[in-house]
């Protein structure tokens, strides 16, 4: 074997383990992380097709917001193809650049479409943005709406992300749920992560999922999304009011433990000194 073919082998090694941790990464730190990785494993750079791999895996995990000139999209598995992004309701292929969250290029395109389903998309996205300028008003958030099917047989796909990314002061949180109905049934997930990384590292990391019965009808479309993001804001309120009495009833003391092994210092924690451990760890 020669050193090109064993070069490739311990990155092949290494591919698992990279994509799961940056996969996982809070959202707004993937970039540092890569960096650092990089460092870690040597012989590779953010730009290779590894590190590339893992930052669009990580931005569709968490449903990161790319915006444009007059135009915004999610990037998500459902709407990923390739190396673009469908935008069902502008009929458009978007590229994306994952590290800086831009988008690249735009292209039109034909795509399969209803006019009673596109109607209850428009008033399903309108409703949506209601929703986060009141329940996110001061975060970086965005939604999106698609469907398959036709009048007799749909599924809608509804995607809602929100986030506080403060890197100077070593804090960033997201809220993301996925949601998907049918004329009677809509399902959800919910994942809440926030994490404050000050000499230390201290994770939340909360989840959940939904069940709801619903009747969808087409013929009144305004109405229909109304009561369809009403029980959306309605599963996702009673999820943060549990969040909350969770975080009132900690005893104390729990966090005043915390606070003595976090002092601000106003650096992030030092990793030089245990590199080759997390060196001789990845290899196993």
């Amino acid at each position: 074997m020669n050193q090109g073919e064993e070069e490739v082998t311990e990155l092949q090694q290494y591919e698992k383990v990279v994509k799961y941790i940056v996969k996982n990464t809070p959202f707004g730190q993937a970039n540092l992380v890569i960096k650092d990785l990089c460092k870690i494993i040597g012989n590779i750079n953010p730009q290779h097709p590894i590190m590339l791999q893992a930052l669009r895996d990580h931005n569709e995990e968490h449903l990161a917001l790319i915006k444009g000139q007059n135009t915004q999209i999610l990037t998500s598995v459902l709407n990923s193809q390739e190396d673009f992004y469908v935008d069902q309701k502008n009929n458009e292929t978007i590229q994306v650049d994952h590290e800086k969250l831009e988008i690249i290029s735009r292209s039109q395109v034909e795509l399969p479409s209803d006019p009673e389903l596109n109607t209850l998309r428009d008033a399903l996205e309108q409703q949506l943005n209601l929703y986060l300028s009141q329940q996110f008003n001061d975060k970086v958030c965005g939604a999106y709406v698609m469907y398959q099917g036709d009048v007799t047989d749909y599924t809608f796909y509804l995607g809602i992300t929100a986030k506080t990314i403060n890197l100077p002061n070593f804090f960033c949180g997201s809220w993301i749920s996925t949601w998907e109905f049918t004329k009677t049934q809509l399902k959800g997930d919910l994942k809440v992560q926030a994490h404050y990384y000050e000499d230390g590292n201290v994770q939340l990391k909360n989840v959940n999922t939904f069940s709801e019965g619903i009747n969808v009808d087409l013929s009144a479309a305004s109405e229909s999304a109304k009561q369809i993001v009403h029980t959306i804001s309605k599963l996702e309120n009673k999820h943060q009011a549990g969040m909350d009495n969770l975080y009132n009833s900690m005893p104390d003391i729990f966090f005043k433990a915390m606070r003595r092994p976090l002092p601000i210092t106003g650096t992030k924690m030092n990793w030089n000194e245990n590199v080759h451990k997390l060196v001789a760890n990845l290899k196993q």
